[in-house]
């Protein structure tokens, strides 16, 4: 199956977030082995200080100088214990020429061992200080997260304006015509606000005017349309009632078409979705049709499931196969349901002449060729099948080959009965 790139982008605010997330988590991570090493530093330094400390100890130790020792321990900090305390990790030791001297350290504590013919002292110091000590590079990596988080505040309330847009534009294209914008204090996005609201109101005036000329369509036209129809059949045999009711037939027809393709560009409110079988699809789409059964050979292949709207789908069937007896030039209109590529399909074949343009062109409304003038129709007909098959999530495929045109209605992937 072929990924579309487009698909994997988050929306913009996702992105922010992640961006915040990931600069936060590498922020952390640089204060993290920047602390480390610091940490790492200052245990060297303490330990050589510790080290070069016990080797003068050890010199007076050896001259026997005791009080000198303890005054120059208590100098630098050193306290004077009786052995080496029993949680305490020796980190090396050394023989030197007169004595021995060993390096330990007991959580924040170091200290020195010395031993000098059958006498020993030890002492230890608290470096707590010292090895938390980072000459204010915590202080730096705390204004570099209160910077990062500044800077993304003041990102996200600049975009805020745009985030209530698309929530106002996905509102809009649901169908809220009446939605409004708050007008903020900053220029330009009170520009785009302003134009947001005047674009809304403009198009909930035209859709306005469409309703209520599409409700004196259906009302004004259509009850003429009836009155005339009844007229037709009271009115005596004369040259010229075949004509009349042809025209009446087409002004009909042309009006139901445009009523039933304005009907579908309201969207998927209209639908009555449910599940039934193709079968009951085809047979509700025969019964509407005014064509001989010769002209049509049915292939039922596969009776699968379809769920969607009944109604709108049998429109959209019988309107594919209005075309293909419309537009046939020999031979059988083939209707065949199966299934194909693990997906569900029916497909209207007539042969036919090659399209003069591209299947595009002939989904919008009111588009036919120039040599099916003289054929009677609209150009509404396909239209109102792409309509109705997008509001089911459903697609059309056409194709040519040896001179027989192929719709094909793909419903996907649905469950198979047989």
């Amino acid at each position: 199956m072929r990924l579309k790139i487009k698909s994997w982008i988050p929306p913009l605010f996702v992105q922010i977030y992640l961006l915040f997330i990931l600069s936060l988590g590498v922020g952390g991570i640089i204060a993290y082995l920047a602390n480390l090493n610091s940490l790492k530093k200052n245990e060297e330094a303490v330990l050589r200080q510790t080290v070069f400390i016990a080797q003068q100890s050890l010199m007076n130790f050896i001259r026997g100088d005791i009080v000198r020792l303890k005054n120059a321990a208590q100098e630098f900090g050193f306290e004077i214990i009786k052995e080496i305390p029993p949680n305490a990790r020796i980190l090396f030791s050394t023989k030197e020429t007169f004595g021995t001297i060993q390096i330990f350290k007991e959580r924040q504590n170091y200290g020195f061992y010395l031993e000098y013919l059958g006498m020993d002292l030890a002492a230890f110091k608290n470096f707590g200080a010292e090895l938390v000590s980072d000459d204010g590079l915590n202080v730096w990596i705390f204004l570099d997260f209160l910077i990062l988080l500044l800077t993304f505040s003041v990102i996200l309330a600049l975009l805020h304006p745009l985030k209530i847009l698309q929530s106002s534009l996905e509102a809009f294209g649901q169908g809220n015509y009446k939605i409004h914008i708050p007008v903020s204090k900053e220029p330009q996005q009170a520009k785009l606000a302003e134009s947001f609201n005047m674009m809304c109101a403009k198009i909930s005036k035209l859709m306005l005017a469409r309703e209520f000329v599409l409700r004196n369509i259906g009302h004004e036209l259509k009850t003429p349309i009836s009155k005339a129809k009844i007229a037709l059949e009271l009115m005596p045999e004369n040259p010229q009632k075949e004509l009349v009711g042809k025209c009446i037939y087409n002004l009909d027809n042309l009006t139901s078409q445009i009523l039933m393709f304005e009907k579908i560009q309201e969207g998927k409110d209209l639908l009555f979705l449910e599940d039934f079988d193709v079968e009951t699809l085809l047979i509700k789409t025969l019964e509407q049709l005014f064509i001989e059964e010769e002209i049509l050979e049915i292939v039922l292949d596969e009776n699968f499931k379809i769920h969607g709207d009944l109604q709108f789908l049998s429109i959209a069937l019988k309107n594919l196969i209005d075309n293909a007896f419309k537009y046939k030039s020999e031979g059988k209109i083939v209707l065949q349901a199966y299934k194909s590529n693990g997906e569900c399909r029916i497909a209207v074949k007539n042969y036919g002449k090659e399209l003069q343009q591209e299947i595009a062109y002939y989904l919008e409304p009111f588009s036919r060729d120039k040599t099916h003038e003289l054929i009677q129709g609209y150009g509404l007909g396909l239209g109102i099948i792409k309509g109705v098959l997008e509001l089911h999530n459903f697609r059309l495929e056409y194709s040519y080959k040896d001179n027989m045109h192929c719709f094909v209605m793909v419903f996907g992937n649905v469950e198979s009965e047989i």
